[in-house]
């Protein structure tokens, strides 16, 4: 029998990838779909649509600082499933604290164009940052914060896109930085499949996964994951802290499952990012 993890996994992340090479099977996006209306929330972004460099039409949500000016602008790469309308709620609560945020969904998520794939989530992770620096926050700092799956896209475009922007700060929560590795990681977890974990590296590719971590150096980099994630395994989260260079921390988050960092603690880790974000600027 597949372990309770192992299950999870081809559940959230997508287990097809065990058996043929076609990328698009990492993704499980909901098109179109309400899950939690801003508006009930107490919240009114703006809706927003912008282009990728395959001109695929992209949507958004802007959510402006509640107390101006704001302190920076946190560009949020979401994880896997759903799409922004659920997402946006791991960090709307930001904008009290006067941070802008700005949510987006990748291609066949939501209401953007086309299909997921790691190109194409590449792509839409470029053209969001633009959309925002164009747009929004010329030369305002920037935060990217990347979780589960958008982790390892959102880690990519701070490494492309690093020269480019006032980058204050990458996070990392939950994620992963190879599709190999997290394949093999999986498939090493079960009997049934342990002898074929060389497969994750013939069936897929890490050409759009982050090549050089410690080229983010001196952007500071937070990794945050919780030691009971049977999702996205902590052991990664670690694989990640350990490529970087300095400035970077690690948060280990005792009793976190999968992306739940500011539910913990009575919500504890939420004043605890805020107190982080106000530091980064100390000596």
């Amino acid at each position: 029998m597949m372990t309770t993890s192992f299950a999870r996994f081809l559940l959230i992340i997508s287990g097809p990838i065990l058996l043929c090479s076609c990328a698009s099977l990492f993704y499980y996006p909901n098109k179109e779909h309400l899950y939690y209306d801003p508006k009930v929330m107490g919240y009114h972004p703006e809706d927003v649509y912008f282009t990728d460099a395959a001109q695929r039409k992209l949507h958004g949500w802007w959510f402006p600082a509640k107390k101006s000016p704001a302190k920076a602008t946190i560009i949020f790469f979401h994880g896997n499933a759903e799409n922004l309308t659920s997402h946006y709620l791991h960090l709307a609560w930001i904008t009290a604290g006067s941070y802008n945020l700005f949510i987006f969904d990748y291609p066949g998520y939501g209401l953007s164009e086309g299909e997921p794939t790691p190109k194409s989530c590449l792509e839409s992770g470029h053209a969001a940052m633009d959309w925002v620096i164009k747009n929004k926050s010329l030369n305002d700092p920037l935060i990217i914060y990347g979780q589960s799956m958008g982790g390892i896209v959102a880690l990519r475009t701070a490494i492309d896109k690093k020269s480019e922007i006032n980058l204050k700060l990458v996070v990392a929560d939950s994620t992963f930085d190879s599709f190999q590795r997290i394949a093999r990681t999986k498939l090493a977890h079960s009997w049934l499949t342990w002898l074929i974990q060389p497969l994750s590296y013939v069936l897929l590719s890490d050409r759009w996964a982050p090549e050089d971590l410690k080229s983010l150096s001196p952007v500071p980099v937070l990794v945050i994951h919780g030691l009971k994630d049977a999702i996205v395994e902590p052991e990664l989260g670690e694989k990640i802290f350990e490529k970087l260079a300095e400035p970077k921390t690690l948060w280990r988050i005792p009793d976190g499952a999968h992306t739940d960092v500011f539910l913990q603690n009575d919500r504890g880790y939420r004043d605890k990012f805020l107190s982080f974000l106000e530091h980064l600027d100390q000596p």
